[in-house]
């Protein structure tokens, strides 16, 4: 999983997780009538990502979360970022070079930092990003663990992580 706050300078999140997923978070309801009978609703998801950010100034997302934790910032043009989640062809390591490709999607998200601060391993912003948006189902491809995402149907609309290296 990527997240990026301009959607060209992508970080990847959870290298200092040993477990990362979105929480769905259902919002069901189940009713039984006066006849006995059993309904059930589906009111759709609210999903969620929880990360522990281990605080790198090198990282893209590093500024704009120190940025929302120091001024407690809750506007919409601060806090939506965009995140980008794949099922590749293998993992995506550090040693890796090959181009790796998958399934995925991208989603506007708004970050909202839980706290900051850190033990003796150092500074941290966790932080929560919650889906504010549709997801927008895709291909992405991953080199030298940067994302370029191309939406599906198209072939001209893709968010391209690489291009500030260049």
């Amino acid at each position: 999983m990527w997240i990026s706050f301009d959607e060209e300078n992508y970080t990847l999140i959870g290298k200092d997780s040993d477990e990362l997923s979105i929480e769905t978070s259902p919002e069901t309801e189940q009713t039984k009538n006066i006849l006995g009978e059993t309904n059930f609703n589906h009111n759709g998801y609210m999903p969620s990502l929880a990360v522990e950010y281990a605080a790198r100034l090198e990282d893209a997302i590093y500024e704009p979360l120190q940025d929302i934790a120091d001024g407690l910032l809750v506007d919409d043009d601060k806090i939506t970022a965009s995140l980008i989640v794949a099922t590749l062809t293998d993992e995506v390591k550090e040693s890796d070079t090959k181009s790796l490709t998958g399934k995925g999607f991208k989603v506007p998200v708004r970050i909202v930092v839980t706290n900051d601060g850190g033990g003796t391993s150092g500074y941290s912003i966790p932080f929560t990003a919650y889906e504010s948006g549709h997801r927008i189902q895709g291909t992405v491809a991953v080199k030298d663990r940067k994302p370029t995402f191309t939406a599906a149907g198209t072939s001209d609309t893709t968010v391209d992580a690489e291009k500030n290296e260049e």
